[in-house]
């Protein structure tokens, strides 16, 4: 039972540290954009109050901006929320289609053996070998090769 609940705890944690983060964004946001409707002009002034009071106090801002219905912090967690979600629930179908068969490979790919590799990929008979040789090399390439070797024996 307990490495179960080790296990729980290894798998889930990802998620619950992305859904904190988040939310604890959002209520930051919240209070930017709360900040701002209260300054207005003076924002810049007030903004870096604003944030260190919102940085220290997540708990107690993210209640009261809760506590308020403020739609920013409603709408931005529910959003974190569902992405975390489909985050979570991407990720485990990913994981399921990674795992490996008896083969230990994925999917339907197996290893072949060397046989196999030599017949499939390597196997060509002369008589194929000679056509595909000399349908690549165009006739007038072999002449001139050919007049060369025989002006260089010719020269020597």
């Amino acid at each position: 039972m307990k490495d179960r609940s080790i296990a729980v705890i290894k798998a889930s944690w990802p998620y619950l540290l992305t859904l904190i983060i988040g939310l604890y964004l959002a209520e930051i946001l919240a209070g930017a954009i709360m900040a701002l409707s209260r300054y207005k002009l003076t924002f810049a002034d007030h903004m870096p109050t604003v944030l260190k009071q919102l940085a220290l106090h997540p708990w107690h801002y993210y209640n009261l901006y809760l506590g308020q219905k403020n739609p920013v912090l409603i709408i931005v967690s529910v959003a974190v929320i569902l992405y975390t979600i489909y985050f979570a629930l991407k990720r485990n179908s990913k994981h399921k289609a990674w795992e490996t068969a008896d083969t230990e490979t994925h999917g339907s790919a197996t290893w072949g053996d060397l046989k196999e590799l030599s017949d499939h990929y390597f196997s060509i008979n002369t008589k194929d070998l000679t056509t595909a040789f000399n349908k690549s090399i165009a006739t007038e390439i072999l002449e001139a090769l050919t007049q060369q070797k025989v002006q260089s024996k010719t020269n020597k």
